[in-house]
């Protein structure tokens, strides 16, 4: 089975389940960057609330992920003193931080290296086996939307698509079929698992980064979290007629 996303910054959980439950994760670094997406920034809870981590860009017209920089002004060490400040109450801050410093620190110019960088480093602190690719390297030549999945997916031997319920407007199931991929939905936003969040006068907050939940439940605990939500829904998801 595989999942293929443009490459988040500090991703969600429902990105991280797909980290344990895929076999491949296709990073589709080769098409144009958005303004105000998940590609440089994500959120945190605070005392005082959600608050974004943003790692700021050079905005160029029509850039794609792969080739878009990260700004001079990004200051890494402000980011990390950011989130312990917010989770200095957690027990797992530490643990959370010795995994994200490297990636955050390493001076990477390009952005798509960072979240890359970062997301093997959380990768390995979850116990994914997945393997990681990016869609640039893949010599990806067709053109359509649907036909560019259906490639990638035959470029990694793959013949699940592990696919978010926000693409059901646009995915066209039946022309997958057509090229022999099924499509298993992972409708994760509906079924967000609950945790014991820090801050917890404020109310329960769906789809922040992983940071939230490893610092209040450690890595191995927010595996635990997401295998036992995977293992729970894999039997209910639905899947699109194969070829």
């Amino acid at each position: 089975m595989i999942y293929i996303e443009q490459p988040p910054f500090a991703p969600w959980l429902g990105f991280c389940e797909a980290l344990l439950g895929s076999d491949t994760i296709a990073f589709y670094d080769d098409v144009q960057y958005t303004q105000g997406g998940w590609q440089n920034r994500n959120r945190i809870k605070t005392a005082d609330g959600i608050a974004w981590l943003t790692v700021p860009v050079v905005r160029e017209s029509g850039q794609l992920i792969t080739d878009t920089r990260i700004a001079p002004s990004f200051d890494p060490e402000t980011m990390l003193h950011k989130i312990r400040l917010a989770y200095a109450r957690t027990a797992y801050v530490d643990e959370a931080l010795n995994v994200l410093s490297p990636a955050l620190t390493a001076g990477h110019r390009y952005l798509a290296d960072l979240n890359i960088d970062l997301i093997t480093a959380l990768a390995t602190a979850l116990g994914s086996r997945a393997r990681l690719l990016r869609t640039s390297q893949m010599k990806i030549t067709a053109d359509g939307k649907t036909e560019r999945l259906a490639e990638i997916c035959a470029a990694a031997g793959e013949t699940v698509l592990w696919a978010g319920s926000g693409t059901r407007d646009y995915l066209d199931t039946g022309e997958l079929a057509r090229h022999r991929v099924s499509v298993r939905w992972n409708e994760f936003a509906d079924r967000h698992p609950p945790y014991v969040q820090a801050w917890p006068r404020q109310e329960f907050a769906t789809g922040l980064s992983v940071i939230d939940a490893v610092c209040a439940l450690g890595w191995a605990g927010t595996a635990a979290l997401l295998r036992t939500s995977f293992d729970a829904h894999i039997p209910h998801a639905e899947k699109g007629s194969a070829a």
